[in-house]
């Protein structure tokens, strides 16, 4: 029951988060902006010391992104050298990454190398404790066996949830970079930077569910292990 419960509250949360997070940026994007969004990455790139990376344009809508092991950052249709607050916030975000990887933070380091097993690791551990189950529900004195798939399921699937843990605050973080150079600088009207970092938290907020879904997930899987417990010998 508890599980339904959690799980609608997530749903409906998720909504409010992403109608408020394209209200914000459709309302961002009619804001003008000084400067565009390449010339502000260039010119956090060049601040902050780090050269070698080249500003690329991607198709589609949200689909900027930075690659540290291509050394770019990725610019989607609605930012790629568009003078706008959401066009600015986004691609201050982004460039915000590259700041993370450049001097080499740890918390950032430590997602990138979970990042490549986390998908997989989030379909095999279901695979595994679905097996457990039907071990445990029809091997004679499966119960036992069952059982320890199911905890080496869980143990998978923790690799999956260990991701959004860190990926949360590494992408604060890196909203608080694209702030703080904000401030610091004339790329947009001062009374419209408060718009911006309104534009940065919603953005943030969408990764606070993918972390709530994570642990959902989590607590549906250790409520199928525990369903095993009984039927152990």
């Amino acid at each position: 029951m508890w599980y339904y419960i959690l799980a609608g509250a997530i749903m409906i949360w998720s909504f409010i988060v992403q109608i408020s997070l394209q209200g914000k940026a459709k309302k961002g994007a009619t804001m003008p902006a000084n400067v565009t969004a390449n010339e502000v990455v260039e010119q956090m790139l060049r601040d902050h010391g780090i050269s070698g990376i080249t500003i690329c344009h991607k198709s589609g809508e949200l689909t900027d992104c930075y690659s540290p092991r291509e050394g770019k950052i990725y610019l989607s249709d609605t930012t790629y050298n568009q003078a706008n607050v959401t066009a600015v916030a986004v691609a201050a975000h982004e460039c915000g990454h590259a700041i993370q990887d450049h001097e080499r933070m740890l918390i950032y380091r430590f997602r990138q190398f979970l990042a490549p097993a986390a998908g997989l690791c989030s379909s095999a551990s279901w695979i595994i404790v679905m097996a457990g189950l039907v071990i445990a529900g029809l091997a004679e004195h499966g119960g036992e066996i069952g059982f320890t798939i199911c905890n080496i399921g869980i143990l998978v699937y923790m690799v999956t949830f260990l991701f959004y843990l860190v990926m949360l605050p590494v992408e604060r973080n890196a909203s608080r970079r694209a702030y703080k150079d904000m401030k610091q600088t004339n790329w947009i009207r001062e009374e419209n930077r408060a718009y911006a970092y309104k534009i940065l938290r919603a953005a943030g907020d969408t990764y606070a569910i993918s972390l709530a879904s994570s642990a959902l997930t989590l607590f549906r899987l250790l409520l199928i292990r525990n369903s095993v417990r009984g039927r152990r010998r």
